[in-house]
């Protein structure tokens, strides 16, 4: 869900630098876990039945309709360890997004939940840009390049999911592979690491783009602790297929962030779902307003 407390975190900071209490810091992980979370490869399957054949197959069931329907859930957390309970931050968001793949264009429609308060935003992509607008109609949509950051932190694009798995076969990542009643779940999973394991390893790449924007408000609010001392507390992805038909059914990812400050741990925790809906078959345009 991507950087939707951003507006807390430097908050939560300043927090921590006026608190008298102290906790002990827990522990990160040492060399010996981070080994231990290496990727393996798993023991081989049936032919027809590998990961990467299901993926391929995942991927021509998906693209053999013009578009899907997806429903979008999540839920992101920042603390601190001895804060007072009230004094963390934490979102919810929800939202529908449509998604074509020929021409390929995305609309995400949904609201942002913090503090009490429901913020709607509306996310338009098409042609490399995206177009975001928060506050509902009548505010001021903002465009950018989807390779800008800020932009990209706000589009949930399902269908990448595909792709990610995809990649994670490709760098050696172990994919867990279950049959259960008429489904199939693909899993992986890394128990720990450090932030500047995203260079090595893509699915910790993925976790820091994700947690970028608020680890940026973190440094401008004072954290000043290197990608090295970061832990990735735990990172699993779970994709479900439609055993018969190869349709991605939904996908959940979760993962956390601890980072030490001035003897005390902020924790940063992401959970977010795609559940399909079903086809898609309208177009898909960005309203004159937004360009």
């Amino acid at each position: 869900m991507k950087s939707r407390l951003l507006w807390s975190a430097a908050g939560l900071v300043v927090l921590a630098a006026v608190t008298g209490c102290r906790t002990q810091q827990a522990p990160g992980p040492g060399t010996g876990s981070v080994e231990a979370s290496a990727p393996a490869t798993g023991a081989p399957e049936p032919s027809g039945n590998g990961a990467a054949d299901l993926l391929a197959r995942a991927e021509a069931a998906m693209d053999a309709q013009p578009g899907w329907t997806f429903a979008v859930t999540g839920e992101e957390s920042l603390k601190q360890t001895g804060a007072p309970e009230d004094q963390g931050s934490a979102a919810s968001y929800s939202a529908t997004v449509e998604r074509t793949g020929r021409p390929e264009a995305l609309h995400q429609s949904g609201s942002v939940l913090s503090k009490g308060e429901r913020k709607a935003e509306e996310v338009f992509a098409a042609g490399g840009t995206g177009y975001v607008r928060e506050g509902g109609p009548g505010a001021r949509w903002t465009k950018g390049p989807l390779t800008d950051a800020e932009i990209a932190a706000k589009v949930e694009d399902p269908l990448a999911v595909l792709a990610d798995f995809t990649t994670y076969i490709e760098r050696g990542e172990r994919i867990e592979v279950a049959r259960t009643g008429g489904e199939i779940k693909m899993r992986m999973r890394i128990p720990a690491a450090y932030l500047d394991d995203r260079t090595k390893r893509p699915a910790v790449a993925k976790a820091a783009q994700e947690f970028r924007p608020t680890l940026d408000k973190l440094r401008k609010a004072g954290v000043t602790v290197g990608e090295e001392r970061i832990v990735l507390a735990g990172f699993e992805e779970t994709l479900t297929l439609d055993a018969r038909t190869y349709r991605m059914t939904s996908c959940r990812s979760s993962f956390g962030f601890a980072l030490p400050h001035e003897g005390r741990q902020i924790r940063y925790g992401q959970d977010l779902r795609f559940d399909t809906r079903g086809v898609f078959t309208g177009p898909i345009e960005v309203p004159d307003t937004a360009r």
